[in-house]
């Protein structure tokens, strides 16, 4: 530390006109750093977190890549493709892949029992709804599934097994419950009606999944397919298969590893394939989510922007009412290099202490939404019950990082004014 620093900085400790003048604006400062480290760790772990909430769910109810016949664009109205493929095989060696399971639609129409309607005393009413069964067996990832009941349990989806596992929203628009038998309409080349008992009740807030997928067993809905394939038993072929990952940043590199199996070559039973990542299918709902960090960057901007313009007055009303001490130094032989060093730690000290604050009342809020979910959504809207938060420590450090360093350059401008005070002038008008 120079000597310059060491007498200036006693000065200004005991210069108690200039302490009283600055102190509420410290103050102000001080608290509009703390804010900006606030909503920028609050907004962060918001985002982050209904980002991967919503990722997550999307994904496990739809598989990360989906493999199917090519030429088709629809998961749920794929040309079907033969169950036994060599192939499928070598997908499961490749590391990083969680699962490959075969799975199968059919669309299919929902009828509820005649219940008594709530609005109009004394009557009945039935309840029609358009739903897609989704055919599964023991090869399917059921931990997420799982993680999503309300109510029930998961059947086993072995064989022809008739249990099956619906939305929360389907049971309420259609008034029904655990272990109810239910009567669901499939269209062949005839009309057909299978009853299936519920198993098992899910609810994931988002309303494409909640309104029309229903789990039953992989036999039970291949039975139901009319594929029209001649002289073959429906046993025999699925949808397509679902690629679990282990890790989500390893989308694109998996997409491209399967790509270079089983596309282009047609496989031993002559059907010719195709590989597509769930960016493609859901592509509106990951445009949205993407389009959340733009949010995040202009929230973050502007938080900065306030306060660097809050320490920016701090640092000017410093250098106005301590203008004679900055003569002194000049006189006693300080550059203005040295004297703007003084300044920037002077206010290095309260960008550092409004950090501290506003990092202990961030995390304290994350925390707290986090543990007691505080916070409702409406997840007809939002497709969360409650505000989702997901932090990571690399993302707070980044944040204070950040902050500091931006603060700290835009300080290098105002400090300047410092090489426009004159010895002479100051010393005499003081």
């Amino acid at each position: 530390m120079s000597f310059e620093y060491f007498i200036a900085n006693k000065i200004l400790k005991t210069d108690k006109k200039g302490i009283k003048v600055s102190k509420p604006i410290m103050r102000i400062s001080m608290i509009s750093i703390a804010l900006t480290i606030v909503v920028n760790v609050i907004t962060i772990a918001v985002v982050t977190g209904f980002q991967n909430e919503i990722r997550k769910k999307i994904v496990g109810f739809s598989a990360p890549l989906f493999i199917m016949k090519d030429g088709n664009k629809n998961i749920y109205e794929s040309d079907p493709i033969r169950i036994d493929q060599k192939k499928i095989a070598q997908l499961e060696e490749i590391d990083g892949i969680q699962s490959v399971a075969p799975v199968i639609y059919k669309p299919a129409l929902i009828r509820s029992d005649k219940f008594s309607d709530a609005k109009n005393e004394g009557s009945f009413k039935q309840e029609v709804t358009g739903v897609v069964l989704k055919g599964i067996d023991r090869q399917y990832p059921m931990d997420f599934l799982k993680s999503q009941l309300v109510s029930g349990k998961l059947p086993s989806f072995d064989g022809t097994n008739k249990e099956i596992v619906l939305s929360k929203k389907i049971c309420n628009d259609l008034n029904f419950k655990i272990g109810d038998e239910i009567a669901i309409f499939f269209v062949k080349k005839r009309s057909l009606m299978k009853r299936f008992k519920i198993a098992g009740i899910f609810e994931t807030g988002i309303e494409k999944i909640d309104n029309e997928i229903i789990f039953a067993s992989l036999s039970s809905v291949q039975e139901l397919n009319d594929f029209g394939v001649a002289q073959e038993n429906s046993l025999n072929f699925v949808s397509g298969f679902e690629v679990q990952i282990n890790n989500w940043d390893d989308l694109e590199s998996k997409h491209q590893k399967i790509d270079e199996i089983i596309e282009l070559e047609p496989n031993e039973h002559g059907e010719v394939l195709r590989v597509i990542n769930i960016l493609e299918s859901e592509n509106e709902i990951f445009s949205w989510l993407s389009f959340l960090d733009t949010n995040v960057l202009i929230i973050i901007t502007l938080m900065l922007i306030i306060g660097i313009i809050n320490i920016g007055s701090v640092l000017l009303v410093m250098i106005v009412i301590r203008s004679n001490f900055i003569g002194i130094l000049k006189a006693l032989g300080a550059n203005n290099w040295s004297i703007r060093k003084i300044f920037l730690y002077q206010t290095a000290s309260i960008i550092l202490k409004g950090m501290i604050i506003g990092n202990i009342i961030g995390l304290v809020l994350c925390y707290l939404q986090y543990e007691y979910q505080i916070l409702k959504l409406d997840a007809t809207v939002y497709y969360l019950s409650e505000v989702p938060i997901e932090l990571s420590m690399t993302n707070v450090i980044a944040i204070n990082i950040i902050t500091f360093i931006v603060c700290m350059l835009s300080l290098l401008i105002p400090s300047m004014v410092i090489s426009r005070v004159s010895p002479s002038k100051s010393i005499k008008f003081n």
